[in-house]
């Protein structure tokens, strides 16, 4: 299948860049960016996973609740499930478009921490991703909010090309193109016939971009075993700036 690159980033924009998965249900974070300063000390349990302890504290994630299918699932908390990215981000909206990242814009989707964090069932019941990339403080770097409002571009616009990076997929936009976060949901057709459902919600504010993927991947001609039920988009846009305004620097909480 061809892809295609993700636009390239001006060098100039780049020069102050350094360098942000599955579970069930539960059923009962002068010129350089040090990472956020509310990062919690390592954790000593060897079961809790190294996410959250690398530069993402765990109150970044936003709540559950917030989450399309959570009043069916009641899905994990986040925090317990997130696992450090090194090296460019892969959010889930460029994995299933099959939207390379150019390689000018690798230090864009590579910032100064990121973490994922998955939960939910898979295959034909709906499975959540939300992805964390955070930049720095723009307070104290210009760069670091000029690289997160590219990445934040970056990332919708190869999600409305997504029918040129994987051919036959469908793209409905559900924001305002004024709104304070993107929602769509995309179909894109798979390899052995199957068909991913996927609805995308992407928010940046101050130095952190937030992407939250809800998917479910059916057999040609099915649907998701279990009926689509979320909150209104602005309140999942509204859940995940929260979370993250609160625990890392230079939000505007909009």
């Amino acid at each position: 299948m061809r892809t295609t690159r993700v636009v390239t980033a001006t060098a100039a924009a780049l020069v102050c860049l350094g360098a942000l998965s599955a579970c069930g249900p539960d059923n009962g974070d002068g010129g350089q960016t040090a990472l956020p300063a509310a990062a919690p000390t390592p954790s000593t349990n060897p079961t809790k996973p190294a996410g959250s302890d690398k530069g993402i504290p765990d109150k970044a994630w936003m709540d559950t609740k917030n989450i399309p299918m959570d009043e069916s699932y009641h899905y994990t908390p986040l925090a317990a499930n997130a696992k450090q990215v090194s090296g460019p981000v892969q959010f889930k909206g460029l994995e299933l478009c099959r939207a390379a990242i150019a390689k000018d814009d690798e230090p864009l989707f590579t910032g100064t921490a990121a973490a994922k964090s998955e939960v939910g069932f898979g295959g034909d019941r709906w499975a959540a991703q939300q992805t964390l990339l955070f930049h720095g403080d723009p307070v104290h770097s210009s760069a670091a909010k000029q690289s997160t409002n590219m990445a934040e571009a970056r990332l919708a616009e190869a999600l409305k090309s997504c029918a040129k990076t994987a051919p036959g997929a469908t793209v409905k936009v559900e924001s305002a193109p004024d709104a304070p976060y993107f929602a769509a949901v995309l179909t894109v057709p798979q390899a052995d016939g199957g068909t991913v459902t996927l609805h995308e919600y992407v928010v940046g504010d101050g130095g952190t971009v937030s992407e939250l993927a809800v998917w479910a991947t059916t057999k040609a001609g099915a649907q998701p075993k279990d009926t689509w039920k979320a909150p209104e988009d602005k309140a999942v846009g509204t859940g995940m700036t929260a979370a993250m305004c609160e625990a890392l620097p230079g939000c505007d909480g909009r």
